[in-house]
C-alpha cells in the first residue's frame, strides 16, 4: 500500500474526483430538514477542527427563495460545507457540494453531526440552475464524483429538469418520503 501510495506523490498525477453510491430521491427528501431553491448570500473561511482533524471549511449564509419542505427557523440559514481556501492556502474536498455566492440552486440541508446544518449527501443535495436552451435547468454540482448505482439516483433524476419540473416531480416524490 505504502508503495502505491508513493508512487502516486512521484508520479505528479492529482486525483480529481470520488466516488459514492447514488441515493435515491426519495432516500435524498427523507435524510433532509429542508429542500429549497437558494442562493448563497455570502461565504467565509476559516479552520475548523472536524472528525479530529484540523480541516479548512466554508460557511455559506443561503437565502431559501422557494421553500419546499421543512420549517427553518428563518428565511436563511448558515451552511456548511468542507473546504475552501484561508490566506494562501486552500483545500479542494471532491464529492463535496461547492455552493458559489449569487447562482441559484435546489439545496437539500440537514444538520450534521454537531447539529451545523450540512448539504446532505455532500455534492448529491446540491444542484444549481443554469440557463440552458432559453430556460434554467438542473446540473450536477460541480465537484460530484463518479456515481455509482447512479439509474436509481437522484442526481439522475433531477438533472436536466427545469425548476418547475423538479418542483413536481419532488411533490410527488414528498408525499410518499415524508
Amino acid at each position: 500500500m505504502a508503495a502505491g501510495g508513493l508512487g502516486w506523490v512521484l508520479s505528479g498525477r492529482e486525483a480529481m474526483a470520488g466516488t459514492a453510491v447514488g441515493v435515491t430521491l426519495p432516500a435524498l427528501v427523507r435524510r433532509s430538514s429542508v429542500v429549497a431553491f437558494s442562493r448563497s448570500l455570502e461565504a467565509s473561511s476559516r479552520w475548523e477542527e472536524i472528525g479530529g482533524s484540523r480541516r479548512i471549511v466554508t460557511y455559506q449564509r443561503v437565502w431559501f427563495d422557494e421553500l419546499l419542505f421543512g420549517q427553518p427557523s428563518s428565511q436563511e440559514l448558515w451552511v456548511r460545507t468542507l473546504g475552501g481556501r484561508v490566506g494562501d492556502l486552500a483545500q479542494i474536498v471532491h464529492g463535496e457540494a461547492e455552493l458559489r455566492v449569487g447562482d441559484p440552486c435546489l439545496l437539500f440541508v440537514h444538520p450534521g453531526r454537531d447539529g451545523v446544518p450540512v448539504v446532505t449527501e455532500l455534492a448529491q443535495g446540491h444542484y444549481p440552475l443554469r440557463a440552458d436552451g432559453g430556460s434554467f435547468r438542473l446540473h450536477p454540482s460541480p465537484r460530484l464524483g463518479r456515481i455509482l448505482a447512479a439509474d436509481g439516483s437522484a442526481v439522475k433524476a433531477l438533472v436536466g429538469r427545469t425548476r418547475a419540473e423538479a418542483t413536481s416531480l419532488l411533490e410527488q416524490v414528498g408525499r410518499g418520503a415524508r
